[in-house]
């Protein structure tokens, strides 16, 4: 039987699996309890869903705070494309195979694809929120073992720096740069 991995060792053991990555592209550990990483005022930090528990494991997703405010969070498995979509979906059909299942197997209470709580057994968990891999849906990668993160890490690495990759609100054309600090200037000369 495997280990249900509680909150507290899921963020200690991915923190070791994708520090060396995010250290890789000039990031920074933050906040020794939690897994999250900071570069040039933005901040990367993976969320475990309060949804969870030792039956049905738990589910987590990765966010970026890019400014200030709620407004400036974001959840970057959105970024996903459409082969890392199709890659996800087939491994997190894998996971779920994997999940230890007591006999018979239980129905357990999840959040449905419209956002309201359903009944499945636990064996079709996967099937519980089909669109989740469809383009722009909220992406949540399921996990109950260590090996399970193992797995994530896997399919994450490779996409890190794509997946953290400044939005196209904060990156900034230098012509368009320039053409501001002229209109700035013009305000400080004498008439």
């Amino acid at each position: 039987m495997r280990d249900y991995l509680k909150s507290r060792d899921f963020h200690r053991h991915m923190r070791s699996l994708l520090a060396p990555r995010f250290r890789e592209f000039g990031w920074e550990s933050q906040n020794a309890g939690r897994c999250s990483f900071a570069r040039d005022g933005r901040v990367c930090w993976l969320q475990v869903s309060q949804y969870s528990n030792s039956i049905m494991g738990a589910k987590f997703t990765i966010n970026m705070t890019e400014g200030s405010g709620p407004a400036g969070d974001t959840r970057i498995l959105g970024r996903l494309d459409e082969a890392d979509r199709r890659i996800g979906k087939a491994l997190e059909e894998s996971i779920i195979a994997r999940l230890p299942r007591p006999d018979p197997d239980p129905e357990i209470e999840v959040v449905g694809g419209n956002g309201q709580m359903i009944l499945v057994k636990l064996g079709e968990l996967a099937r519980a929120n089909p669109r989740q891999w469809e383009a722009p849906s909220d992406v949540w990668l399921p996990y109950f073992s260590k090996s399970d993160l193992d797995d994530w890490a896997a399919f994450l690495l490779p996409r890190i720096e794509r997946l953290t990759a400044p939005s196209s609100s904060e990156k900034i054309d230098p012509q368009l740069w320039a053409q501001r600090f002229r209109r700035l200037t013009r305000l400080f000369r004498p008439k």
